[in-house]
């Protein structure tokens, strides 16, 4: 017999499947804390496979944004959000700042020495371009 380490989220009837061929030796339930975090770690993972999804693929694209819909509708769940106060903040956030219908992308960005944004853009990563 073969033994893996599966560490992972699995949907409940995964679970109920895999229980009933003897295929899981070992579960446990998670906390709250533990759970948003596993939620995190499996929204990360259907991001990755959508990702990998082609342009055109409807029926691809509708699984895995289910996907990732099932998984935003849970982490909402757990923080005591509801869909309609999440669909007020985004009304609110889109006024503020606005949506991506113009589909506008930025290439380069520059910045004085001492601009506030410099360590912004520092922490998320973004390369810095030699000065010319």
């Amino acid at each position: 017999m073969k033994t893996f380490k599966m560490n992972k989220l699995v949907r409940d009837k995964v679970v109920d499947v895999m229980k009933g061929q003897n295929k899981i030796s070992e579960t446990r339930v998670l906390d709250d804390r533990e759970f948003v975090a596993e939620l995190k770690v499996k929204l990360m993972e259907e991001l990755d496979e959508l990702n990998e999804v082609d342009f055109g693929d409807k029926d691809h694209f509708k699984n895995e944004l289910a996907d990732i819909q099932l998984l935003i509708d849970y982490l909402l769940k757990l923080n005591n959000i509801s869909k309609e106060e999440l669909d007020e903040f985004q009304k609110e956030k889109l006024a503020k700042v606005g949506g991506f219908d113009k589909r506008i992308f930025v290439g380069k960005v520059d910045l004085q020495d001492d601009d506030e944004w410099v360590e912004y853009y520092r922490k998320k990563g973004f390369e810095e371009v030699k000065e010319r």
